[in-house]
């Protein structure tokens, strides 16, 4: 499937750029209202904590005066036969007030656990809105990866980042371990070997790796890889690292590609070929993943209640489309695309500048806000953006 403007070029994001648009407004429209109840259980029980503090404050200030107040006395009448009665006074004092202090400490304590387990709940609620989306749904994302492989399966974990905007996932992969042969088919590797029965002689064999082990897989946007590789006893080490055409080998820890004679053999374009089967493996075979944290200016959104200025940033980039789809387009109320099948047939698809502009202002402000950063109201103004996949 191929996606292109009206005007028949392509889109910069091989996508089907309106249900990413639905999408993203879909998930504005359920999670601000999560993180404005988030915003509002915080405020509301930080009044009630704030009340408790100053009657506990108010209670030391009064316990400290009266003992200022009462020792004053006793100086000022200059006799110890007050002592006793003195002594009585403060220390039914401390008893009360220590008693009335521990029942609202308790209190406080209480309301500050149920914020903490109530608030948890709804950013959990709010990781697992996001997740469908974020994991795919970021344009201009840089991503990387990082896999390890045992006898349960492969698991790893994703980072995204974007203009200030990180993300993290959990991956769980297929249960079976993962193969040479399974991740990029076949590949052999020169190595230096003793051969001979009467005389032993260094001669150059070529290693089939094929049922050898990815044992871990480190993978970004750049298309640079780093794979290490183990025989099922453990024994043997190889290791692949690089990008483009170039690539360093190393079996343990001494280079392959170093070795001139041994280098010479290693086929680099076959190598410029594993980031694309890398690619393939992680968009094919991804079995669940999870959401585990946002971050925003290296801060955790969900907890600092900035999942909104993520979601803004990531208008941005869908913005840039939007006024390329209105420029490119013919009805300048239409957000419209093209779909071309492989055998040339087309369709359109299309979403209004009013249905978007609706669905959004009904979030409230940061809906408005949201669209007007889309390019769906009369005041946007769409920024170019140096994130955008090309």
């Amino acid at each position: 499937m191929k996606y292109v403007y009206q005007d028949s070029t392509e889109l910069p994001v091989q996508r089907d750029f309106i249900e990413d648009l639905k999408s993203l407004i879909d998930i504005t429209a359920r999670v601000i209202p999560l993180e404005n109840s988030i915003i509002e259980l915080k405020c509301k029980n930080k009044e009630a904590l704030h009340e408790l503090n100053n009657r506990i404050t108010g209670m030391n200030i009064f316990e400290e005066k009266l003992s200022s107040l009462v020792n004053k006395l006793v100086k000022d009448i200059g006799t110890e036969d007050l002592r006793p009665c003195t002594d009585a006074i403060l220390l039914t004092c401390k008893e009360n007030l220590g008693q009335k202090r521990e029942i609202l400490e308790t209190e406080s304590r209480k309301i500050e656990n149920g914020i903490a387990q109530e608030c948890q709940k709804i950013e959990s609620k709010v990781l697992e809105v996001l997740a469908p989306f974020l994991i795919s749904g970021i344009y201009g994302a840089e991503k990387r990866f990082e896999l390890s492989n045992s006898t349960s399966g492969v698991s790893g974990e994703m980072e995204g980042s974007v203009s200030g905007l990180q993300y993290f996932y959990k991956l769980w992969f297929t249960e079976e371990p993962l193969t040479v042969e399974r991740l990029i088919d076949s590949l052999s590797l020169p190595m230096w070997t003793r051969t001979g029965i009467l005389r032993k002689e260094e001669k150059i064999k070529m290693q089939n790796l094929s049922e050898f082990l990815v044992s871990s897989l480190e993978y970004d946007s750049e298309r640079k890889i780093r794979l290490v590789l183990e025989n099922k006893k453990a024994n043997r080490k190889f290791k692949i690292e690089g990008g483009g055409l170039k690539y360093f080998v190393y079996e343990d820890n001494k280079e392959i590609t170093a070795d001139k004679e041994l280098g010479a053999l290693i086929d680099m374009k076959i190598l410029a070929k594993i980031p694309e089967k890398v690619k393939n493996y992680l968009q094919t075979n991804i079995r669940t993943y999870t959401l585990s944290k946002v971050l925003i200016d290296e801060e955790n959104a969900v907890s600092t209640n900035q999942i909104f200025d993520c979601l803004k940033v990531i208008a941005e980039q869908y913005g840039v489309v939007v006024h390329e789809c209105l420029a490119k387009g013919l009805n300048k109320e239409e957000i419209t695309i093209k779909m071309e099948e492989p055998d040339g047939t087309r369709t359109e698809k299309y979403i209004t500048k009013a249905e978007m502009y609706t669905h959004l202002a009904d979030v409230g402000s940061e809906g408005v806000e949201i669209a007007e950063i889309l390019g769906v109201d009369s005041r946007a103004q769409i920024k170019d953006s140096k994130y955008l996949i090309v």
